[in-house]
């Protein structure tokens, strides 16, 4: 690793020194330019760059000679440094200097420039002073990559066959990327007894705002839900997209405010944990950018003085899913009709605008509203955290004219809260209640009601819904889920109740449950079942067998079953199961699913009583692009395209499954928008003569984005010679080694040994050329490598005189 850049204004360090006694010969050759690592000869190299320590991007960087021959530094050029996290004041000084290379550490005192010749990585260190006030992890948006101009096709296939009926289903969501826009359309055969039958999910163009970190929506699309009851809508949709955000920035987490005495370290723990310590200047300090957590559980916060002292104080965190971060907001516009291809609802004209906005640590206010064809509603609520938990309360007031009723109103309450307490494991999941009065209408009751005047009934009057754990020891858990639904006009409610213990002993898991539910026919039943899972060995593709014993209405029920998956990747996995109830009714199943590069298939066989039935399916993709068609897994919303020709046959990341196919490319299934993604390319099993220049990649994709990853793959033989001095001895270790005209073409390795890549049919090599042993290489490849697919030539370096120092030409006044 070479420092460079700061290395004139560094304290004096002692200066390497080889002992050449233990290099044969080498006392002839000129061991300095080894003092400083591996240094680079001037030129351009594809680097990445690095602001202390964090990668930031990917680009050439020119590297000039210096005043020390042996060591190249880099040019660091103003675009470079107007993308750095600093100050404004020190951005406006850089802007004035106009230098085509700023000296980044003669311009700002502590900033350090280091280069790894290694990994090719270069790391800008900059002192905490000089930093602006930048959220972690955050993307800007310059840096963000739209993507190529491609096309694509989702597709998930099943078909079943049964006591002779056969059914198919196809679902497709195709897609087309140009710039920032993408179009999609989801759409979905299906084929039976009833015929076939096509329906239309959803067709709409979407685009980034970045601006307003917020997602534009032209077509058929969803309201969000967070307020008011989502609705599938035709229209316009615009409304924050919280991905934009880094993500110390999203979901809930409070401001950590505090004062310190002098520089002092903070540190903030969570549950025991540590999740972020800093340091701060003297003064008020406030910490804005921590990472959201499930739960939530309240910060310890400890800050450390100079001297040692310590004060320490704690923040209370939960947070119900209306919070936002003290001054974060959030907001959505919407303006359509309702849709629905069912035909049961009216597609009743309507605009819907929310706004949440975080007011404190403690306080986030909330409201929206929604006006459509004779219906009105507006709602307003908060969310508070305190001591025992977070609460959430919003209120909804409607009013509706329904035909030729009488104008309704109502009104709708909803409550809910959360809470975890770290020092006995127990999670309040979220605890919600719902009471809503008989004249309360929703816009999707307008619609059903417009379009059916029986949709005004069967409304719900009230539900609530709990979800609560505990954790038990160190490997136990207890849980509770519940909901309750009761409507108006109607006596019959509907209730959901599961409470379970899960648990292991040593490599086994068990547990017991009981679950309440409504049956087909709609009575009400609980099942109880205790369930055991054992693995068969000790590797990690050791198959599982489990069992289970149940107990409901219709009996007792014993299932007995095994599964586990196949191969290194785990790309095949299986399941069998039989299963036999008190009357005496058995079944059994198998099922098996293949994960592929090119797709996902599964195959399963069911048997009950007289009944047969076999299913089987498949999912993939097919990616048209400039380079040609590759197809793939299903992918997600974004996915990459890996290019790197040549290179057929490398592993995109730790998986076999996604390979470099005959095309050059890629598909790289999934990737995070609006964060750093980095892409591997392995290159173990490419032949000898492939060489990848870089083996990985970052991108920080849009949403929806496809982009291409380029990886540059140079393709040379090899050749090893096995190279003596005119006397029979090895040349001298580490001597340099250039062609005719003067390019580096590497070292003399042990043994006299060269590793020539590049190598023609035939050429010249120059060994040490400024040194005392300088002599020359004539070489021939051989007709075929040998038996483990290596080229070897042996070959003998003749002396050669050094070339003529040619003095410069005398400056000075020439006699008339």
């Amino acid at each position: 690793m070479l420092s460079l850049g700061a290395f004139a204004r560094a304290a004096p360090t002692p200066a390497v020194e080889f002992s050449e006694g233990f290099l044969i010969g080498g006392d002839a050759i000129d061991m300095r330019r080894y003092a400083n690592g591996n240094p680079l000869p001037p030129g351009d190299y594809a680097v990445d760059v690095k602001v202390n320590g964090v990668y930031q991007s990917s680009r050439d960087i020119r590297f000039r000679a210096s005043a020390d021959p042996h060591i190249a530094t880099p040019c660091l050029p103003a675009e470079l440094i107007g993308t750095l996290p600093l100050k404004a004041a020190l951005m406006e000084a850089v802007e004035a200097e106009g230098a085509a290379c700023v000296d980044l550490p003669a311009m700002i005192e502590g900033a350090t420039v280091t280069f790894d010749s290694g990994a090719l990585e270069l790391d800008i260190g900059l002192p905490q002073a000089a930093l602006a006030s930048v959220a972690r992890g955050y993307v800007a948006p310059a840096q963000r990559d739209d993507g190529i101009t491609a096309a694509f096709i989702d597709y998930s296939a099943n078909h079943q066959r049964g006591q002779g009926r056969d059914s198919s289903y196809l679902g497709l969501r195709t897609g087309i990327n140009i710039g920032p826009w993408r179009l999609r359309h989801r759409a979905s055969f299906t084929s039976g007894s009833q015929g076939t039958h096509h329906e239309v999910i959803s067709s709409h163009v979407q685009r980034d705002i970045a601006a307003w970190n917020s997602q534009l929506l032209l077509g058929q699309g969803n309201t969000g839900g967070e307020l008011f009851e989502s609705v599938a809508f035709t229209g316009v949709r615009l409304a924050s997209d919280e991905r934009m955000l880094p993500d110390s920035l999203r979901g809930y987490a409070p401001v950590v405010r505090g004062i310190a005495e002098g520089n002092a370290v903070v540190a903030i723990r969570q549950n025991g944990n540590l999740i972020h310590e800093s340091n701060v200047a003297p003064g008020p300090f406030a910490i804005e950018d921590l990472y959201p957590t499930n739960f939530g559980g309240d910060l310890d916060v400890t800050v450390t003085e100079p001297d040692g002292r310590v004060q320490r104080f704690t923040v209370n965190f939960s947070a119900v899913p209306q919070a936002l971060r003290a001054g974060a907001s959030r907001f959505a516009f919407t303006a359509g009709a309702v849709r629905d291809s069912s035909g049961r609802l009216d597609p009743v004209r309507f605009g819907e605008a929310t706004y949440v906005r975080g007011l404190s640590n403690r306080l986030t206010v909330l409201g929206g509203a929604q006006l459509g064809q004779d219906y009105q509603a507006v709602l307003a609520g908060a969310a508070i955290n305190t001591a025992v938990g977070a609460f959430g309360a919003d209120i909804t007031h409607s009013q509706a004219r329904l035909q030729d009723r009488d104008r309704v109103t109502g009104n709708s309450l909803r409550l809910n809260y959360q809470r975890y307490v770290a020092s006995t494991g127990t999670n309040v999941g979220l605890a919600a209640y719902r009471y809503s009065t008989r004249g309360y209408l929703s816009l999707g009751d307008v619609a059903r009601a417009r379009s059916d005047g029986w949709g005004y009934t069967h409304r719900a009057r009230q539900r609530y819904q709990l979800n609560f754990s505990q954790r038990v020891g160190e490997r136990s858990n207890l849980y509770l889920s519940g909901g309750h639904v009761a409507y108006w006009d109607s006596t019959r409610g509907q209730n959901d109740v599961q409470v379970g213990f899960q648990s292991s002993f040593r490599r086994a898991n068990y547990g017991l449950s009981a679950l309440r539910y409504r049956t087909g026919d709609g009575r009400q039943d609980t099942r109880y079942a205790f369930t055991l899972s054992v693995p068969l060995g000790r590797s990690s593709n050791a198959p599982r067998a489990s069992t289970q014993l149940s107990q409901s209405h219709r009996g007792q029920q014993l299932q007995a079953g095994l599964s586990g998956s196949v191969g290194e990747q785990r790309a095949l996995s299986y399941s069998l199961s039989a299963s036999q109830g008190d009357d005496g009714a058995r079944s059994s199943n198998a099922y098996a699913a293949w994960q592929g590069s090119q797709l996902n298939a599964n195959l399963g066989y069911s048997r009950a009583g007289n009944y047969r039935s076999v299913t089987a399916g498949a999912s993939g993709s097919v990616v048209l692009h400039g380079g040609g068609i590759n197809f793939g897994p299903p992918v997600g919303e974004g996915f990459a395209l890996v290019q790197a020709p040549g290179a057929q046959g490398a592993r995109v990341g730790s998986g076999a499954a996604i390979k470099v196919a005959g095309n050059g490319y890629a598909l790289l299934p999934h990737i995070s928008p609006y964060r750093w993604n980095s892409i591997d390319l392995d290159p173990s099993g490419l032949p000898l003569e492939v060489e990848l220049l870089r083996t990985s990649q970052r991108v920080a994709p849009t949403a929806g984005g496809i982009v291409r990853v380029p990886f540059e793959v140079r393709r040379e033989r090899t050749l090893f010679i096995d190279a003596t001095d005119a006397l029979g001895q090895p040349l001298p270790f580490a001597a340099v080694v250039q062609t005719e005209d003067g390019t580096p073409a590497g070292a003399v390795g042990q043994g006299g040994v060269i590793q020539l890549r590049g190598a023609q049919d035939s050429g010249s090599l120059i060994v040490d050329p400024d040194g005392k042993r300088r002599c020359r290489i004539d070489y021939r490849m051989p007709d075929a490598p040998d038996a483990y697919g290596l080229s070897w030539s042996q070959a003998v370096c003749v002396p050669q005189p050094l070339p003529p120092v040619i003095a410069p030409m005398p400056t000075g006044n020439r006699a008339p």
